[in-house]
């Protein structure tokens, strides 16, 4: 009964504590978009500004991986949030695209200070209490990430300029320093182990296939979560002509039904088993994309925004599933899951502006249509595979 009541209390602090991390992250990116459309950027700068912050996640998640697992999480947390706090300071001196595109890049080598050891720490909580509750933590980060944070950065920059919305975002970081203190163990220096000799370790974890095809599969999915996040608005304004306001709505839409579909599907998780549940969640995420890409009317935008929610959560619920019972340290099996997201977020709207310079902004999503497809095509045959070595062993 204690340990319901702990595990009960442990998971409401993680959710107040992604809410409000997620809120403070959702209206950055909300202000950055905006930011980048008033200061004149193109579609390519505005998507390399939405993938270059991943650039610094991806050099740095290994060693933050290991620091973790070194020091502890607490201690690492601490620190990155504090110095993103003074670099958010630094945005409302940023006069061009280019100068804009700098402190964002800045800003992306700290992220993994803060986002490697929630990770890992989540990542031990869902392998104790089991995959039903694999999406409350994502859920809740996605709530402020995806739905308060878009909301909000569109009405503090409307009504109060960039300038107050940069110094919001500085103060809700510092917050999360105190709420981290109720959340991350203050875990002890490990003596017996050097730091070299764990990153010496890491190889051995690309060999887990597990967290390799977990990895991979959750790559795509913040390719296509990025790419959505940074035009849904730029398409919604420049090929509808819609408002900032009302703009922003799309990203909140798809935020309420990612963060739904995390909530509610862990259970369907377990009675489907893995491969149909990515299989279902691929076909609803490709018809999503056909969706948006035609771009004759806002209600297709609507139904591809919907769509494309569902399916990248249940990705989601699927993937942090598999990461989270592998047989590792947490702190680097969140180090290499965060990596190939990553490489995700950065690829996906770099790969969406350069689509739409050389097709037009209604086409930033088919090139993920195929890919979707191919992984479809993997874990259908892989499962085969597997059924077959079962038959034979039997």
């Amino acid at each position: 009964m204690k340990k319901v009541i702990r595990d009960n209390k442990l998971l409401m602090q993680f959710m107040i504590f992604s809410v409000v991390g997620g809120m403070g992250m959702g209206v950055a990116q909300m202000a950055i978009t905006l930011y980048a459309i008033e200061l004149g950027a193109t579609a390519a700068q505005i998507g390399l500004i939405g993938g270059v912050q991943g650039v610094g996640l991806l050099l740095t998640v290994l060693p933050i991986g290991i620091l973790v697992d070194h020091v502890g999480p607490r201690k690492v947390f601490i620190t990155g949030a504090l110095t993103s706090a003074i670099l958010y300071l630094l945005f409302p001196f940023a006069r061009t695209s280019n100068a804009l595109l700098c402190i964002v890049a800045l800003i992306g080598f700290f992220a993994a200070f803060r986002f490697i050891p929630m990770t890992s720490v989540f990542l031990e909580f869902v392998r104790m209490v089991g995959s039903e509750k694999a999406g409350w933590q994502r859920g809740s980060h996605s709530f402020g990430l995806v739905f308060l944070g878009p909301l909000c950065g569109a009405s503090i920059s409307k009504y109060f300029g960039f300038n107050v919305t940069f110094y919001f975002v500085s103060a809700s970081v510092v917050l999360l320093v105190f709420l981290a203190t109720s959340i991350f163990p203050d875990t002890k220096r490990a003596a017996a182990v050097t730091f070299a000799e764990k990153y010496g370790h890491f190889k051995e974890f690309f060999k887990d296939r597990n967290i390799l095809e977990a990895s991979c599969a959750e790559a795509l999915a913040l390719a296509t979560f990025s790419c959505f996040n940074a035009f849904i608005v730029v398409i919604a304004m420049r090929v509808f002509h819609l408002t900032a306001q009302v703009a922003s709505l799309f990203v909140s839409i798809e935020g309420v039904i990612f963060i739904a579909t995390l909530f509610s599907l862990g259970r369907v998780l377990d009675k489907l088993g893995q491969q149909r549940f990515y299989l279902t969640s691929i076909a609803v995420v490709v018809t999503g994309l056909l969706l948006l890409s035609s771009v004759w009317h806002p209600l297709f935008l609507v139904a591809g925004t919907v769509l494309v929610g569902i399916g990248l959560g249940m990705f989601n619920l699927v993937n942090v599933t598999r990461a989270a019972h592998a047989n590792s340290e947490k702190g680097k099996t969140a180090a290499l899951f965060s990596m190939f997201t990553m490489l995700g977020v950065i690829v996906g709207p770099i790969i969406g502006g350069v689509t739409a310079e050389l097709f037009g902004s209604w086409s930033v999503f088919l090139l993920f249509i195929p890919l979707h497809l191919l992984l479809a095509l993997k874990i259908h045959f892989a499962g085969k595979c597997q059924i077959s070595v079962e038959n034979i062993a039997v």
